[in-house]
């Protein structure tokens, strides 16, 4: 996309790649903006339930197949999240 100049550039920005733009834009606002209202702890652990979020909607939506390494992972998160949440 670097690559890309004027016209070519255009053609290739479509509506959706803006609503996902804006999206990450707005969800790194609220990061910044749970960061002013909460120690930032907390807020890591939260944003990085993320991780878990998409795993599961990996499997739900997307059908993939989610291995012993995903699921791994997940797992970890989740007890950061919940032993940040109980200190």
């Amino acid at each position: 996309a670097l690559a890309l100049r004027g016209r070519d550039l255009r053609a290739e920005v479509r509506p959706r790649a803006l609503v996902t733009g804006a999206c990450i834009v707005g969800a790194y606002g609220s990061v910044l903006a749970a960061l002013r209202l909460a120690d930032a702890a907390p807020v890591a652990a939260v944003r990085e339930s993320s991780v878990v979020i998409a795993a599961l909607l990996a499997a739900v939506l997307l059908h993939e197949e989610v291995d012993r390494r995903r699921i791994g992972g997940a797992l970890l998160v989740v007890g950061g999240v919940a032993a940040i949440a109980y200190s």
